[in-house]
């Protein structure tokens, strides 16, 4: 039967189905194979993208895990050192009289600050007035403690405008405590 239609047809219309057959063929073998193909390697490599920025985000995520780990470590190995009666506010004024900088404290208040599982940072917000330079700088000297722990984290200093040799300093201070002591 196909092979009476291809005697039927002169040599121009042999070409044309020919052709025809060919295209079709070509036009499958695109449709069939190669488009998914390419359509899959696409979806492919954008998955493989999306996975190496996870993997970058989970690495970065496990190193800053690792950092808080450490730092966490460090701290509990700080208060297993410290006396079991540490307060900060009893702490800053001890440094005060060592500085001669306790009179000039214009007030004390203290505030919680970030908490974990197992302590919480305690916060003590100072002012003090009518100082010198020197003597700040020596109740910074003896306040600041990695070994207790206390940090000094933000500082304000002004001239008194009353009087220009003296300072006004506002202080946050911070330190940490286990949670079960309260």
């Amino acid at each position: 039967m196909i092979n009476n239609f291809w005697n039927k047809l002169d040599k121009r219309q042999r070409y044309l189905v020919a052709g025809t057959a060919v295209f079709v063929l070509i036009a499958l073998l695109l449709e069939i194979v190669f488009f998914p193909f390419w359509k899959a390697k696409e979806r492919l490599t954008k998955a493989i993208q999306t996975n190496q920025r996870k993997l970058a985000e989970t690495s970065a995520l496990d190193k800053e895990f690792s950092l808080r780990e450490a730092r966490m470590a460090e701290i509990k190995k700080s208060l297993s050192v410290r006396s079991a009666d540490f307060t900060l506010f009893s702490y800053l004024e001890r440094k005060a009289t060592q500085a001669n900088v306790k009179r000039n404290i214009k007030y004390m208040n203290s505030s919680r600050g970030a908490q974990s599982a197992s302590f919480e940072e305690s916060l003590i917000d100072m002012k003090l007035d009518k100082i010198t330079i020197r003597q700040l700088t020596d109740f910074l000297y003896f306040t600041e403690s990695p070994a207790d722990l206390v940090k000094i984290k933000k500082i304000v200093i002004n001239k008194m405008k009353e009087s220009p040799e003296y300072l006004s300093a506002q202080l946050q201070i911070s330190s940490f405590q286990t949670l079960n002591r309260r």
